[in-house]
């Protein structure tokens, strides 16, 4: 597939065209499973094959990006058992970040309520890499009521592993307000040590945010372009 990369940028360093590269990918420019070609874009980027190799190596170590024999490199595209297994995961945090809510330390709940807060000032924005990684906070600092840092970082990664879908979702929705304005209602409850809400929450949550992926992944696969580029 074809993106427009045409508009050419000034590059400086490599970690700048991973940056370009990363946003066209969250734009929804290049779509899970696209082929990344290293000529292609060096050409639309005006700066060297090896920088682009470089780049597609740092974003193949964020899990933007795999590299495939006899295929180059590709934008990471996930299958639905691994779809269904980060969600039974993330099932599983965020119900025991609600069962330790009542134990959750000042520190915690306050690093919750910033991560809404945040959440709630990129909403506006025109930006699905902000919100996406917003979005992604949020729900880091939820599991991380646990007071496992582990925890915490295991439900980042599995956030992280769903960031293009998540990105080109936030770059596609018009009722991002609704979903923040959820998100608010969720820490409200958490705040006001209810954790039988919390849970309702949880197990309302995940198995609608997973049927929307898949949605969102079969819209992309019938369709040429999710992103509005």
């Amino acid at each position: 597939m074809k993106a427009d990369l045409t508009k050419r940028v000034e590059v400086s360093g490599v970690e700048k065209i991973a940056e370009t590269l990363r946003r066209a990918i969250f734009k929804g420019a290049f779509l899970p499973g696209d082929q990344l070609k290293e000529v292609a874009l060096s050409r639309s980027l005006g700066v060297s094959r090896g920088s682009v190799r470089e780049a597609l190596r740092i974003l193949s170590t964020e899990e933007l990006v795999v590299h495939l024999p006899n295929r180059g490199a590709s934008v990471r595209k996930l299958s639905l058992d691994e779809i269904d297994d980060i969600f039974l995961t993330r099932h599983i945090l965020e119900i025991k970040a609600c069962e330790c809510i009542p134990t959750a330390s000042e520190h915690l709940l306050r690093a919750l309520e910033d991560c809404t807060c945040a959440y709630e000032s990129v909403a506006n924005q025109d930006d699905p890499v902000v919100i996406a990684n917003a979005h992604i906070n949020y729900h880091k600092s939820l599991v991380g009521l646990t007071g496992s840092l582990k925890l915490a970082e295991l439900e980042e990664s599995l956030m992280q592993a769903l960031q293009v879908i998540i990105a080109c979702i936030e770059n596609d929705r018009d009722d991002t307000q609704k979903e923040v304005a959820n998100h608010r209602r969720m820490t409200e409850m958490v705040l006001a040590g209810d954790v039988k809400g919390a849970k309702k929450w949880v197990d309302d949550y995940i198995p609608n945010g997973k049927d929307f992926v898949i949605a969102q992944i079969r819209s992309q696969e019938q369709e040429p372009r999710l992103g509005r580029g």
